[in-house]
């Protein structure tokens, strides 16, 4: 009877995407405006937030050949939250925020803004202090590079629903 339940499962599943698709659904990934996304060119700063936020969206598009460039405006701001007894902080709240604006010639372009906070502890050590607070940007970069390119695609999408105003 168990080997039974993957099955089951399996075609509960099925049955659940044929139903999807009759009332329109398709997957945020799928169709021209995102598959035109993957190789776009990033014009970004030279901090290490920008590095960051650069690789992480283009392990996420992956390689291609875009029509697109997407220029990106990225800051950093560092704020204590958690301060102990003797007055030192021992926990931060590091906020990443981008300004970004995807172009393509002939297009209006696809602007808009984006923040992730991620919060890291302190230690006393200031090796340790380094490497926690580097860690913190990079989650806060991976965690922007994946908001950014669903922002980019559903706006994509939205576009190429829109009916043309000529």
């Amino acid at each position: 009877m168990s080997r039974f339940l993957p099955l089951s499962a399996a075609l509960a599943a099925g049955l659940a995407l044929l139903t999807a698709g009759g009332c329109g659904f398709q997957p945020l990934y799928a169709g021209p405006g995102y598959a035109s996304l993957p190789g776009l060119s990033i014009q970004s700063g030279e901090d290490r937030i920008d590095y960051l936020v650069d690789a992480a969206l283009r392990r996420h598009l992956g390689d291609g050949t875009s029509p697109y460039r997407l220029v990106l405006s990225t800051r950093l701001r560092e704020s204590p939250i958690g301060i102990s007894a003797s007055g030192v902080a021992r926990r931060y709240s590091l906020t990443a925020q981008t300004r970004y604006s995807l172009e393509r010639e002939g297009a209006e372009p696809v602007r808009g803004q984006i923040s992730e906070t991620v919060q890291f502890d302190a230690p006393g050590d200031p090796a340790a202090l380094i490497a926690a607070r580097s860690d913190a940007e990079t989650r806060a970069a991976r965690v922007l590079a994946e908001r950014l390119a669903q922002a980019l695609a559903a706006e994509l999408r939205r576009r190429e629903r829109a009916p043309d105003p000529s």
